[in-house]
């Protein structure tokens, strides 16, 4: 079966489905000084940044906001001005931050930024967002901006939450519908090793948001469709990663990273999402795992 499914994506694809050159298989198969190459690279960003973070004013600055805005401002941080330089400089900015207050300041932060220095598609974007207001949503939608949302969380603590906030204000955790209805593009991932990094388990928390603990949903109003689950672990970060020319879907001429599954997504009840099986994975036009 999979042997005749390859057949048919070759005739239906003649041309070359990978989108990576010489450079991108240079970056996955060499070695510097014996060390794989990503092993080098991921090394010297981690010396890079934690050298900035630990040894530069900016840096310091950055681990002084923390999750405290107020503080920060008062101890005398220009909090508002912390994206000014990396978004001057052309950098695409990714800002960790949970909590109402704390993602309009990051909002503010880069309308601010924004303002200040025009960059047309820039495409900053929140990372978590989990009570991520409307006003907040609507400015992230006016500027093109995203969200990068962790629908298997929302899953597994939905009950401790409750708890916490209270289920009005828990059922607001993560809303993807909320921000999609907004013009926002969500993107979806585990946040892992919080999370297992599985797509199915997200994708079914997005169309169910029931707990892990007790099957009780929050804030169902929140769900959305297989389609829109879809898009988020696809089509929006590619965008995010300024890659939409080259992967994100499933056309001649991009990157063939893809799965088979053992049965079709579309009329499947949400809650066997994650008993599907992936018969083949095929990474850059090679398949890499076949069961």
């Amino acid at each position: 079966m999979l042997t005749a499914v390859r057949g048919l994506a070759q005739q239906l694809f003649p041309l070359p489905l990978s989108g990576f050159g010489p450079g991108f298989a240079w970056l996955g198969g060499s070695r510097i000084a014996g060390v794989e190459a990503p092993v080098v690279i991921a090394a010297l960003v981690l010396v890079t940044g934690a050298s900035f973070l630990a040894f530069t004013p900016a840096g310091r600055h950055v681990f002084a906001i923390g999750v405290n805005r107020e503080a920060a401002h008062l101890s005398g941080i220009a909090v508002r001005r912390a994206p000014f330089a990396p978004h001057a400089a052309g950098f695409q900015l990714g800002v960790h931050v949970t909590g109402d207050l704390a993602i309009d300041a990051v909002v503010d932060a880069f309308v601010a930024a924004e303002a200040a220095l025009p960059r047309p598609d820039a495409r900053h974007y929140v990372i978590h967002g989990d009570f991520v207001g409307p006003g907040s949503l609507a400015r992230l939608a006016a500027h093109g901006w995203g969200v990068n949302m962790n629908p298997a969380i929302k899953w597994t603590v939905s009950d401790l939450m409750d708890e916490v906030v209270g289920r009005e204000r828990s059922a607001h955790q993560w809303p993807v519908r909320s921000a999609l209805e907004a013009g926002v593009a969500v993107c979806a991932s585990s946040d892992a090793p919080i999370t297992a990094p599985d797509w199915r388990q997200g994708v079914a928390a997005m169309m169910l948001r029931e707990s892990k603990a007790s099957g009780r949903a929050s804030g169902p109003e929140q769900c959305v469709g297989l389609v829109d689950a879809l898009r988020a672990y696809t089509v929006h970060p590619a965008r995010q990663d300024f890659a939409e020319e080259w992967k994100g879907t499933v056309q001649a001429g991009k990157a063939a990273d893809l799965c088979v599954l053992d049965r079709p997504l579309l009329g499947l009840d949400p809650h066997t999402i994650t008993e599907v099986q992936v018969d083949l994975t095929v990474f850059d036009g090679r398949v890499v795992h076949e069961r």
